[in-house]
């Protein structure tokens, strides 16, 4: 089977020589600096210089490449090649994950957890965890049933929803669906989008009880009157649209 187009790409820079490769990133090639700048942080056929990595680390962030905008979110994390700068750690962090870069999602959602270069946010902390989908990720959601518990106990509708969601998937507690259905549905009440949304899944695939579409049809229905999102973007077709409205209680 032939090589894709992408490892083509990468396996032209990796045979590159040295030389060759400074050419390249000095003429503007992203994905050239990158891996001078790897060859130069690990010693890899030429001198190790950290210094002179984060420099060809910072060209290719510069030019959008994600990866480099990875590695040099670590370099300016624990100051190796330069001062350390967490604040521009965190926006290195948050371009890469933009870009779909699993581990600069968790990262990034470590940061917002303690608070490290950005003001500490759980909501945006789990956000980032979640879409990491690392075991990293997934240890440090561990903790996050502690973050949200003193919240929903004091009624914060935000808390209630995340303290809902740690229930149902388990996070640092067994999976106890009847419970976070609970605080899911509170949050739910006050209008909060995503506890909607998260009712209609429960009901519409059956997590942790059995499947019913009625009750599904009713939290799409109040997902899409909160929101201002088109029934048919959920799945709402016209008849159901048009039907006696379902009734759901807790």
């Amino acid at each position: 089977m032939g090589k894709s187009p992408l490892q083509q790409i990468i396996n032209k820079y990796k045979i590159m020589k040295a030389d060759d490769l400074v050419s390249a990133a000095r003429s503007g090639d992203a994905d050239a600096a990158c891996e001078l700048a790897r060859r130069l942080y690990m010693g890899k056929g030429v001198e190790k210089s950290y210094e002179l990595a984060r420099q060809w680390y910072e060209a290719g962030a510069d030019a959008g490449n994600a990866e480099c905008c990875y590695e040099l979110g670590q370099m300016l994390m624990s100051g190796l090649g330069g001062g350390e700068d967490q604040e521009r750690a965190a926006e290195m962090f948050r371009k890469a994950a933009d870009a779909g870069n699993p581990y600069a999602m968790f990262e990034l959602g470590a940061m917002y957890a303690v608070g490290r270069g950005v003001k500490k946010n759980y909501v945006k902390a789990s956000k980032y965890l979640r879409l990491s989908g690392t075991e990293q990720a997934r240890a440090m959601l561990e903790d996050s049933v502690n973050w949200w518990r003193p919240a929903a106990e004091r009624g914060i509708t935000e808390g209630e929803y995340q303290y809902g969601v740690c229930l149902v998937n388990g996070y640092g507690v067994e999976p106890n669906y009847a419970e976070g259905y609970k605080w899911l549905y509170k949050a739910a009440l006050k209008d909060h989008p995503k506890a909607l949304d998260a009712l209609s899944q429960i009901y519409e695939f059956g997590i942790g009880v059995e499947p019913d579409k009625g009750k599904a049809l009713f939290w799409k229905k109040k997902y899409c009157d909160v929101t201002g999102t088109a029934p048919g973007d959920v799945g709402i077709t016209r008849d159901q649209l048009v039907s006696p409205e379902p009734q759901e209680t807790e």
